[in-house]
C-alpha cells in the first residue's frame, strides 16, 4: 500500500464570508503580513460549520452568530506552501468585531470590491475570491 497522496487530493479550507452593511467583506491579517478570509483547514470528521466555528475561535476568539447551511462559493488554488487547496466559502455573521489578536489574526478589516488589492499582501485565494464575488454581484444587479 502506497502512502503517496493521489494527484486529485485537495486540502479542504472552509472560509467565512462576513459582510458589513455596505457590502464590504471581512479579511483577517496573519502575523506573516498576509490577508485571508476567516477560517481554515477542515479537520477529519468536522462538518463545515463546525470547522468555521473552531477556526474563528482559534483565530479571533469570536463565535459566529450564524453560518449558512450551503456554500456561497467553491474554488481551488495553490497556497504559498505549494499545496492544492479547495476553498469552500459560507456566509456568516458575527455579533461584534471585538476580536482577540493571535498569530493567526493580528488585524481585521472590511474591504470593498473597488479597492486596489496588493496581491503581494494577500493569500493566493483572495484575488480569485474577489473575482468570483465581483461576478456574483454583477449577476445579482442585472
Amino acid at each position: 500500500m502506497s502512502n503517496s497522496i493521489p494527484e486529485c487530493f485537495y486540502r479542504i479550507s472552509v472560509k467565512a464570508l462576513i459582510t458589513d452593511e455596505t457590502g464590504r467583506f471581512l479579511l483577517i491579517k496573519e502575523d506573516n503580513g498576509l490577508w485571508d478570509l476567516p477560517g481554515g483547514g477542515l479537520d477529519h470528521g468536522e462538518n463545515p460549520q463546525e470547522g468555521i466555528r473552531r477556526e474563528m475561535m482559534e483565530e479571533m476568539g469570536l463565535k459566529p452568530s450564524t453560518i449558512a447551511e450551503e456554500p456561497e462559493f467553491f474554488f481551488t488554488c495553490i497556497n504559498p506552501k505549494g499545496q492544492y487547496i479547495a476553498n469552500v466559502v459560507y456566509r456568516a455573521t458575527l455579533p461584534h468585531l471585538d476580536f482577540v489578536p493571535s498569530s493567526e489574526c493580528v488585524a481585521a478589516q472590511f474591504f470593498g470590491l473597488d479597492e486596489n488589492f496588493d496581491k503581494g499582501s494577500m493569500y493566493p485565494n483572495i484575488p480569485i475570491f474577489v473575482e468570483l464575488l465581483s461576478k456574483s454581484k454583477i449577476k445579482k444587479d442585472q
